[in-house]
């Protein structure tokens, strides 16, 4: 699966459609994956609707896990901004990946209830200091991740990663602790 998208920005922040969906679930399958998060700027809600209109249409096609990409700035260090991709899975729990590490600031703070961390970003790569990231995420027993960050339905599925889903819904959040 690609678990950082950014579908709402790649149609120009339309509404969801039917040939939305329909353009989304084609790119998915010329991918050769099983599915996408799809984690637009500060908006879940877009996800949401999106991903309801192709389980209602197109049932069973693609996997498609609604969620957002938001800033977060520690308590510790508030210049240690980072953003994290919280993804709202469908068995009520959330899950949070530390997106693009490097950017904005070198250090890495990993808080309570991160899950993943990026270690291949198609559209960040260029500050990923991957030694660091794998210490980082053995240190706090974090799955790496590789994503595309797409802005374009074309880059969806240029990375992705070989999850299970039980994997994400064992490590997830419970969803009554987000806070979106």
């Amino acid at each position: 699966m690609d678990l950082h998208t950014h579908i709402w920005e790649a149609f120009n922040f339309q509404p969801p459609s039917l040939s939305i969906a329909e353009k989304v679930i084609a790119r998915i399958k010329e991918s050769g994956i099983d599915g996408i998060a799809i984690t637009d700027h500060h908006n879940w809600e877009w996800g949401v609707e999106l991903g309801e209109l192709i389980e209602e249409n197109f049932p069973g096609e693609v996997i498609i896990i609604p969620g957002w990409e938001v800033e977060v700035r520690p308590p510790s260090n508030p210049f240690d901004e980072y953003q994290v991709s919280e993804l709202l899975l469908p068995e009520g729990g959330v899950f949070r990946i530390y997106c693009h590490p490097g950017y904005y600031s070198p250090n890495i703070v990993i808080e309570e209830n991160v899950h993943a961390i990026e270690i291949d970003n198609y559209g960040h790569n260029w500050h990923i200091r991957k030694q660091q990231v794998r210490e980082v995420a053995d240190a706090h027993s974090l799955m790496t991740l590789e994503v595309s960050d797409a802005h374009v339905l074309e880059n969806v599925g240029v990375r992705y990663s070989e999850v299970e889903l039980e994997e994400l819904y064992r490590r997830a959040m419970p969803r009554d602790l987000w806070q979106g």
